[in-house]
């Protein structure tokens, strides 16, 4: 076992003011940057770590992640994110968040499934973590959640336009993953930003936007559900797919 890493991460954030929104609470781009932020920092002293990786020529990606809002830390909240591997399925690196408040409320719980990729050819590359010496919390589910792909149906949709900047890149030279999250958002009609709480975000990652591209963020409502499909309009790519509930 590798003792300089612990089975469970806790790392401490502020908010910041230029990390909420008008109603001064926590943007859900923002909690997934800080769940991000937290994944990078446990596998930092592991053969799994972003400088281990980037030697092999690969690195993670976020494949689909899902997550449940309870409550909405404040401007100047301090707030704690938990995270932990479950070990693998299949091609899949499998991890868990939840944040809580200083005072240990609830306030987010998330999981994810994570793949290793080439960074020249893109291609997915094998992992088995159970057979590293990564601590791995195989029972300990954050969520009763299998993530699948998301499926979806043709109903009438409303489109919002993104030109990828170079704010939006990442490290890893493509969008980072919290950008995708803070676009599906601005999608949706200002009225139900301002009125209504997400409660719920599951999102699949489809492949990597660069600087320049277009992309058109499409968003239908289908019973309980809003789904977002971002394209990359010059070649007609799937970008990402989601299913919100507010």
């Amino acid at each position: 076992m590798n003792n300089s890493v612990p089975p469970v991460l806790r790392r401490a954030f502020r908010l910041h003011s230029y990390e909420v929104d008008q109603k001064g609470r926590a943007r859900a781009d923002v909690l997934l940057s800080f769940m991000l932020d937290s994944a990078w920092a446990h596998a930092n002293n592991s053969e799994f770590s972003y400088d281990a990786l980037r030697k092999e020529g690969q690195l993670w990606v976020l494949s689909r992640f899902f997550s449940a809002f309870h409550a909405f830390p404040k401007w100047d909240d301090e707030i704690n994110v938990e995270t932990w591997s479950r070990g693998t399925d299949r091609l899949f690196g499998l991890r868990d968040f939840v944040i809580h408040s200083d005072s240990e409320e609830k306030l987010v719980s998330a999981t994810s499934a994570w793949l290793v990729i080439d960074r020249k050819t893109s291609r997915i590359q094998r992992i088995d973590l159970l057979h590293s010496d990564f601590p791995v919390q195989k029972d300990k589910h954050e969520l009763d959640v299998r993530l699948e792909k998301l499926e979806l149906t043709e109903t009438s949709r409303t489109d919002f336009e993104h030109i990828v900047r170079y704010s939006d890149i990442d490290v890893n030279n493509h969008v980072n993953s919290s950008q995708y999250v803070k676009w599906i958002l601005d999608s949706f009609p200002r009225s139900v930003l301002e009125e209504k709480d997400i409660r719920s975000l599951e999102i699949n990652f489809l492949s990597e936007a660069q600087v320049g591209d277009k992309v058109i963020v499409s968003t239908s409502n289908q019973g309980d559900y809003f789904y977002c499909e971002s394209i990359r309009e010059n070649d007609g790519v799937e970008l990402c797919r989601a299913k919100v509930s507010w």
